[in-house]
């Protein structure tokens, strides 16, 4: 096993950051609002962003910072996928495994969604199929870093899934939940088994979602409406409605995408927005906010890079604590050219 994960010592200067990925994968953008720091850092190592896709990526609780990538269309070959992990002192991506994407059935539809998370210390390659447009089918696969193999595990089949085109894996604690607007099942990795869990009150679709120490966090399509999910009572509630800054330019733009991450054990909320395509040229805007749950306000960090957060892939932005040494040796530092 490559090692690649930050063992802090004494004298190293590490930030926890949020990760940023352009459309492309050729940019990581590690971004600190508190601490105004914004730096800039190309994608290289085992990674071609003309050869390779990314299709999911994950920080592990050891800050080992994980990509799943495949061949883009013309390059792709028998369903490998490659893993590669962040390598924190040379900034470089390295091949670490390969898996193999599950067999195709004749009865499900290509994946929905497919995702790389971490529980109880494993990492697990997830991938979500429809049956008939109807059911709904997550396989998974648990990597051994002892012995660099994949093992399937128990899958997890629900039974006429009203909002079948919707559905969010999330890890929380030493558990994987799975979510759609009816159902939420549980996985227990050293039982190898699913169960389900209170149902869902959100209605009637996810936009995004996200799981702290005990707590779930997702907010529905209609932005504005969270909900809560604790995991030690299995209880639902939805949020109040919370005070969110309507500013320009975001008033008169439509909202592409939402994305909640936890940073500094505060809840930030990413929303990127684009103008309507009638006028002639579609211009983009993003929004960061981060929660005072004790106030019930959102507040607009007014992060730089406005024009350039349409770039950024709406699915998913892990945390993990970064060394400022290197990052500043080999990136460049855009907090001060990022509003020419």
């Amino acid at each position: 096993r490559k090692a690649s994960n930050l063992k802090i010592r004494a004298g190293m200067e590490t930030q926890e950051m949020a990760l940023l990925f352009s459309w492309n994968t050729e940019e990581m953008l590690c971004m600190n609002p508190r601490t105004q720091k914004y730096i800039s850092c190309p994608v290289t190592g085992h990674f071609n962003a003309n050869m390779d896709e990314v299709i999911a990526m994950t920080v592990t609780s050891s800050n080992d910072i994980y990509f799943l990538t495949e061949k883009k269309l013309r390059y792709r070959d028998d369903g490998r996928l490659s893993l590669l992990v962040y390598n924190h002192l040379r900034n470089i991506w390295v091949h670490q495994s390969s898996v193999y994407r599950f067999a195709r059935d004749d009865h499900l539809v290509e994946d929905i969604e497919e995702c790389l998370v971490e529980a109880d210390g494993q990492l697990y390659y997830l991938a979500v199929s429809h049956r008939h447009k109807v059911d709904t089918i997550v396989r998974i696969k648990r990597h051994n870093r002892h012995t660099d193999q994949w093992a399937e595990c128990s899958q997890l089949l629900i039974i006429n899934n009203w909002n079948a085109q919707v559905g969010k894996a999330v890890s929380c604690g030493t558990h994987i939940y799975f979510i759609t607007g009816r159902e939420m099942h549980r996985y227990h990795p050293s039982k190898d088994q699913w169960c389900k869990m209170a149902a869902p009150i959100i209605d009637p679709y996810i936009n995004t979602a996200i799981g702290t120490t005990t707590e779930i966090f997702c907010e529905s399509d209609d932005l504005g409406e969270m909900y809560l999910y604790d995991t030690v009572s299995d209880r639902w509630k939805k949020l109040p409605d919370w005070t969110f800054p309507q500013e320009e330019p975001y008033q008169n733009m439509e909202s592409d995408y939402s994305v909640y991450f936890v940073l500094e054990g505060q809840l930030h909320l990413l929303t990127g927005f684009s103008n309507d395509v009638h006028s002639g040229t579609i211009s983009y805007a993003c929004q960061l906010c981060v929660l005072d749950r004790s106030k019930r306000v959102w507040t607009d960090l007014k992060v730089p890079l406005q024009n350039a957060c349409c770039l950024w892939r709406p699915n998913v932005h892990p945390v993990a604590r970064m060394y400022l040494p290197c990052l500043n040796t080999n990136a460049i530092d855009v907090q001060n050219t990022a509003n020419p």
